[in-house]
């Protein structure tokens, strides 16, 4: 059975004819950690959904990489921007783990779309869902200090630093892997 399909019967009851369509549009990638789903400069064609496994989102800055994005199961491992305009992404998502990921080209969703509009409602929710959680992020930077901060993401990824790398965190967090050590340090 399409794991990405049960997902989205969690959101909203699905017919047969309706699981079909999607079925048709979708594939299950098993790829191995390292692989990129996309790197700067190319145009996101397809929208993917972590099964299994961690992403990161990252782009350059002065040479160096900056986390801004986790993507753990069941959740969207996208340039949302870049799917939707065709421009080329700003940004890079690397596998951090050996994942399973569906995925689906977008111009294949657009009949779908059409054909069915609880489909294109499992659209607009997922983009919401994606928009609340880029909301947090700003807010995090906004309202919260380095502690606030790390403090969120253990209650949104409480299994983080067995699965990324101090470096990853510290850029997600916005400080130096030495802030990180002496926050963790408090916290133990």
């Amino acid at each position: 059975m399409n794991y990405f399909i049960n997902f989205l019967k969690t959101l909203v009851p699905l017919d047969e004819p309706v699981q079909k369509a999607i079925n048709e549009i979708t594939v299950c990638k098993h790829l191995s950690a390292g692989t990129y789903l996309l790197r700067n400069g190319e145009i996101c064609k397809e929208f993917h959904f972590v099964e299994k496994g961690l992403a990161r989102v990252f782009y350059y800055k002065n040479g160096k990489e900056v986390t801004i994005w986790f993507t753990n199961e069941n959740a969207i491992a996208n340039a949302i921007d870049s799917l939707f305009t065709g421009l080329p992404s700003n940004y890079n998502i690397q596998l951090l783990e050996d994942s399973a990921i569906w995925s689906l080209q977008y111009h294949k969703i657009e009949p779908v779309f059409a054909q069915y509009p609880v489909v294109e409602r499992l659209g607009r929710l997922l983009i919401t869902h994606n928009y609340l959680l880029l909301d947090e992020r700003m807010k995090l930077f906004a309202f919260c200090n380095a502690e606030e901060r790390y403090e969120r993401l253990i209650k949104l990824m409480p299994d983080v630093f067995n699965r990324v790398n101090l470096g990853y965190i510290a850029s997600y967090l916005g400080i130096t892997q030495e802030h990180l050590s002496r926050i963790r340090g408090k916290k133990k």
